[in-house]
Order: structure tokens, then sequence, then C-alpha cells
């Protein structure tokens, strides 16, 4: 009688793939390095839970019943695709393919991360990088679900207490211009900026709350022409000339603005790495390895 699928001996189904391919029991032993007896066994055992006849002799040798070939017609397919599965599962390993998954503020995919991207798609060019952007509170959820492999974070306390926490150190911030579309502007200290044409972020984000605790302390009150919500918008209209712009330090000299040196100390920004030590791909160790060794 039959047993349900879930009894079935898969190394049972092995030895079958092995005969009917080889149709002859003693090569097939001396493929699977076992003995002929054993081989013999096994074909036995997967007929009697299959109910059915699986190979008949003739002068030939052996042969494949009807139901037998229908078998290996499935079978085949099974044995194909765990083959492949280990072979990529090897490859990973040898970090010949993969996947690295990351969720990050897009201002971080751009200009802290290219870089390290570059690099790490240049020494693993089968390995595929995805990029994520979300709110905090769904990238979270994506990593507890596996769907991120880590996240790269700035001035973030709230990260939650399963992660593994690595600081890749701080980012300044800077305010800066298009010096082909403005002239040499002459600032020294914050006071100079009063009169100026800001570009700010919008008032309700970090980066605005931080920088304006600071002009308090000077007792500086600033008043932007402009306040945008993306990095996107704060680029392009800094780049037209429209005023001076504020944002990341290696941001401005990516886009090769022209960096304000002031008196003051600026807001700089925790950057940080997290993710969850347990569930790391080899791709994505590799990647972190790249990110905290430089």
């Amino acid at each position: 009688m039959a047993l349900p699928c879930n009894n079935l001996n898969l190394n049972l189904y092995r030895v079958f793939y092995t005969v009917a391919k080889t149709k002859s029991f003693s090569e097939s032993a001396t493929v699977l390095h076992i003995s002929q007896p054993a081989i013999s066994k096994h074909i036995q055992n997967l007929e009697y839970e299959l109910n059915t006849v699986l190979f008949y002799r003739n002068n030939r040798g052996i042969e494949l019943t009807p139901e037998a070939k229908s078998l290996l017609t499935y079978v085949e397919k099974a044995y194909n695709f765990l083959m492949l599965g280990e072979k990529e599962l090897q490859e990973s390993k040898e970090l010949l393919k993969g996947k690295v998954s990351i969720g990050v503020p897009t201002f971080i995919s751009v200009y802290l991360l290219s870089s390290y991207v570059k690099e790490f798609m240049e020494l693993h060019p089968n390995i595929v990088v995805k990029m994520s952007n979300k709110k905090m509170s769904d990238l979270y959820n994506l990593l507890y679900q596996h769907t991120l492999d880590l996240l790269i974070v700035t001035g973030n306390n709230n990260i939650p207490k399963d992660f593994k926490v690595v600081s890749l150190g701080k980012e300044n911030y800077v305010f800066c211009y298009n010096e082909d579309k403005m002239k040499d502007l002459n600032i020294e200290s914050l006071k100079d900026l009063e009169d100026k044409p800001l570009l700010l972020p919008v008032k309700d984000i970090t980066q605005r709350k931080e920088l304006e605790r600071v002009t308090g302390n000077y007792n500086v009150h600033l008043d932007p022409i402009m306040e945008l919500e993306s990095n996107e918008m704060m680029n392009n209209y800094i780049n037209e000339g429209i005023g001076i712009g504020y944002m990341l330090e290696k941001a401005a000299i990516k886009n090769g603005f022209k960096i304000i040196r002031l008196e003051e100390e600026l807001p700089s920004e925790d950057i940080d790495l997290v993710y969850m030590e347990d569930t790391l791909t080899n791709s994505s160790k590799e990647f972190i390895n790249l990110l905290t060794n430089k």
C-alpha cells in the first residue's frame, strides 16, 4: 500500500533516478558508492511504497516499465532542480551569485553608498544589489521579515534592540552654492547668511530642527526663500543658482557645488549600519565587510 507523500524517502528516488539513467544495478552501485544488493533493496522498497513495478529484466539487461517512465519525467525534473539549488548555494558561498537588499534613505543611497556599491559590483559582478527607500518603520518591518538584509540609517536613536548596530561614522552638513551661477559670496559666519537667498529643508524634519538649534545658540535667524522637501529638489535649485543650499558635505562635493566654510560648527549626522546577524547571507556579509573596513 502506498504511503503518504510526506513519508517517502528521497534517497530512494535518488537510487531510482540513477538506475533509470544507467539501466544497470552494478553501474549504479559504482556511481552511488553503495553495494549492488543495497541498490536492489532500495528499488524493492520504493516499489513497495508505490505499489508499482518499476523495472523488468530482458536480454539487454533492465528496462523501465511504463509506470517507471512516467515517474522518471517528474523525478528528473525534481533532481535537476535539486542540482540547480546545490549549484546556486555553492555559487553563493563562493560569491559567484547572490543578492544584497539594502534599505536606505534616498540621499544616502545616492551620495554615501554609491562608491561602495560600485566597488562591490566590480568585485562581484554576478551579485545583484537592490535598494529600497521607504519609511523607517516599513524598513524595520522588512528587515524583520528578512526581505532586506541590512539598513543604513541616520541620526536614529530608536533602533529596535533585536538588531545589530555598527557605527559608520558621522557626516557633516554644509552650506553650498553653484559658483558658476552665483558670484563669490564672501560668507564667513552664520550671521553673514541672514540676508542671503537660502534654500533650506522643511521645518518638520530633523536636519532643519538641528540647524535651528545651532543657529539659535548664536542668536542667528535664517529666513529661507524656499523650503524643500527632498534632496533632489535641493540639488536642482542649487544647480540653477536660485540660492544657497544646505546638505551633506559629500552630496555637495559630488554635485560640484562650492562649499561655504563657516567659523561655527554645523550639525553632523550619525550613520549606522543595522542588520540581523543570524540571518545574513554570504553576499550581505561581504558587503558589510566592504563598508566596515574602509
